[in-house]
């Protein structure tokens, strides 16, 4: 690089350094209580003493080519590498690495550490063959790479770059940059099979002020041995509350933590199915919603903690006092038709003992042009789901995230692989129609939610 483009670039860099360091600093957070290795630790002092190379200058957007186009001189493929073993488990892949320029490349393979990653993985899990290779120009080489993971190795994910060219910028500087020239990026997911089952994935309800409710939570162990769990309420999960009484949206919650009693085994049982029980005595006073989640802290190396907990969420049934009110003009004395609909999401799921109705219905009123109360006759009701068929080995896109190895097996609430989304529930109505102006009054119950239209048929002759 000349010095003209160094001056260009010192500009961008003393804005970004101080990003660059703070970000090396955030990852050293998220590793925890475990070791960084000796090229992470490093990471501010190069950047100091490098400033032309500076990982900071990922954070402009160019692309890193841009920087150095020596090392798109050089082809790998693949780019990118993912794997997942277990404990004690090897794999072997290969790649194929070739020399686009007009000179010879010096190939030496060796590992550059990600600054962001969950684990920092030890070289020695990785080696590759051949050590080193001179590519002619125009030649292609395959290298064997070998991963092989150690009993003992900790559980989560890991993520390194393999760089092939003899002077790619060391791990804090590339690992800033997707798809780094003359590198390819290898990650690993090092897991053991979960041996409980969360059958249950979530709690979602439609609940009223001043009742209570019971929810069944459902563990199945596939194991041999007992697996130990303690759930518990986590806390900051209650959606705000806007009072439309302030003209600021004053905050209140539907409920706490304290509304929601959990009954649970320390253990589950090898082979059988456990039943977390969660009594929700909702206040009388409450409006809103309530979201949080179940942590069930299961003692299941093969679960993550992100993956053991259930969500739940509570809607307060809006009850409203007076009916919904609207006018409309008919141009004829043909039949009115009105047609009131209302959809419903997946409430009431898991609820113990005997299902509530959450039905929508609806009570009709009308005025005619002259004032006088008419009571609509109901013609027809309808009925609409929408079912998703699935495999109950992945989870599904609108539940929260199931690892696919948790859900395996999970029971759905209505038959085998089938799964209820949305219900619409429709009542169409009808009255002897005269010309002039009428009022609507709908009052629902049930329901979040409505909508309505009306159709003035043609005059009879």
């Amino acid at each position: 690089m000349s010095m003209l483009d160094i001056k260009k670039l010192k500009l961008i860099i003393c804005g970004l350094l101080i990003l660059s360091v703070l970000s090396i600093a955030c990852a050293e957070a998220g590793a925890g209580s475990k070791a960084v290795p000796a090229g992470v630790g490093a990471i501010e002092e190069k950047i100091l003493g490098n400033p032309v190379v500076v990982s900071s200058i990922a954070s402009s957007g160019m692309d890193a080519g841009y920087y150095y186009p020596e090392f798109e001189k050089i082809s790998v493929d693949p780019a990118y590498q993912y794997l997942e073993l277990k404990p004690g488990d090897s794999k072997n892949f290969t790649v194929t690495v070739g020399n686009k320029d007009n000179k010879t490349i010096v190939l030496n393979p060796r590992l550059l550490i990600i600054p962001y990653t969950e684990n920092f993985i030890n070289e020695s899990w990785i080696s590759i063959s051949p050590s080193a290779k001179d590519l002619k120009p125009g030649e292609k080489e395959e290298f064997e790479v070998e991963v092989n993971i150690p009993e003992n190795a900790d559980l989560g994910n890991y993520a390194v770059l393999i760089a092939f060219a003899e002077n790619v910028p060391e791990g804090d500087v590339a690992g800033y940059y997707p798809n780094f020239p003359g590198t390819m990026q290898l990650n690993l997911q090092v897991w053991v099979p979960p041996t409980v089952q969360i059958l249950t994935p979530y709690v979602n309800d439609l609940v009223e002020a001043g009742e209570t409710y019971t929810y069944e939570v459902k563990l199945r162990n596939t194991g041999s041995k007992d697996i130990a769990i303690s759930p518990e309420l986590t806390e900051g999960g209650n959606v705000i509350y806007y009072d439309s009484i302030s003209p600021y949206g004053g905050v209140t919650y539907a409920f706490g933590n304290d509304a929601i009693s959990v009954e649970a085994p320390e253990k589950v049982k090898a082979g059988q199915t456990a039943i977390v029980k969660l009594t929700l005595k909702v206040p009388a006073d409450s409006k809103g919603s309530y979201t949080g989640s179940l942590d069930l802290n299961i003692d299941d190396p093969g679960i993550r903690e992100y993956e053991g907990k259930v969500s739940l969420n509570f809607r307060i049934l809006p009850v409203p006092e007076e009916p919904y009110e609207t006018t409309f003009k008919a141009g004829t004395n043909g039949t009115i038709s009105i047609e009131v609909s209302a959809y419903q999401y997946g409430y009431g799921l898991y609820t113990a003992g005997e299902n509530r109705d959450l039905t929508p219905s609806f009570e009709m009123n009308l005025k005619d042009p002259s004032g006088k109360e008419v009571i609509p006759a109901l013609m027809s009701t309808k009925q609409s789901g929408s079912i998703n068929i699935i495999n109950n080995a992945y989870p599904q896109p609108y539940l929260p995230y199931v690892s696919a190895r948790i859900a395996g097996g999970m029971e759905t609430y209505n038959q085998g692989s089938y799964q209820g989304g949305i219900t619409t529930f429709v009542e169409t109505y009808t009255v002897p129609g005269a010309a002039g102006d009428w009022t609507l009054s709908i009052l629902p119950k049930n329901t979040e939610n409505f909508e309505y239209s009306i159709t003035v048929g043609a005059a009879e002759e």
